[in-house]
């Protein structure tokens, strides 16, 4: 068995995080709270324990979705996508 990191954004499930800018990370609930929610895109990473002959190339969107909803662990990582006064005053 091996652990792997998944992510999903929106209806996708990748092996790596979606091109957001690292500044742009929503580190604390308070960086979450000044934004407005419109404004912001989730990520979730899930920590998957997997078959040692697992392939996600071969692996169907279904699967994924299965192995996510079964995950050990899961992550969420916020994403500011519309820059403000508040993000250029920092």
């Amino acid at each position: 068995m091996k652990i792997i990191q998944l992510f999903q954004y929106k209806d996708s499930i990748s092996r790596k995080m979606p091109f957001f800018e690292e500044e742009n990370q929503l580190n604390s609930l308070n960086d979450l709270m000044a934004f407005n929610l419109m404004n912001t895109e989730k990520v979730t990473e899930f920590i998957i324990e997997i078959e040692d002959d697992f392939a996600f190339e071969d692996a169907k969107q279904e699967e994924l979705l299965m192995m996510c909803k079964n995950a050990k662990e899961s992550i969420d990582h916020y994403f500011n996508t519309v820059l403000d006064d508040y993000t250029l005053n920092r």
